[in-house]
């Protein structure tokens, strides 16, 4: 799986827009879809919304130094934006039910590790 990592989140009062370390190009971004749910990378402390296009799934990384950003915006029930570049943004639909389900999900639950469970705790609660 490709991944493209968050560099910055901006919060809005109804929109939060993610932005990459790095521009897709048009003829890429057009291509992507939605692929509606999150991952997590529970060694390297990161929530993975998916995207697709037709060569497969590709990861957006929103590691840890973006997670008190990303709380905001779930913590208001905005819309989460991907912004591709300049001319491009990519709707996250799921954003909000998928982080619901993994922040409960995570509470308490060894599989993901004590050190990922005390780090998502610190920031979500």
């Amino acid at each position: 799986m490709e991944y493209l990592h968050v560099q910055s989140i901006e919060v809005g009062d109804d929109v939060t827009t993610v932005y990459l370390d790095q521009e897709v190009s048009d003829r890429s971004a057009n291509d992507l879809k939605d692929g509606e749910r999150i991952l997590v990378d529970s060694d390297e402390f990161a929530f993975l919304y998916i995207i697709e296009d037709h060569t497969g799934f590709h990861g957006i990384r929103f590691d840890e130094h973006v997670w008190s950003d990303l709380k905001r915006g779930y913590e208001r029930d905005t819309t989460f934006y991907l912004k591709l570049n300049e001319s491009t943004r990519l709707t996250l639909a799921q954003f909000n039910d998928e982080m619901a389900f993994l922040l409960e999900n995570i509470q308490g639950n060894g599989n993901y590790g004590e050190a990922f469970e005390l780090a998502v705790k610190s920031v979500f609660e």
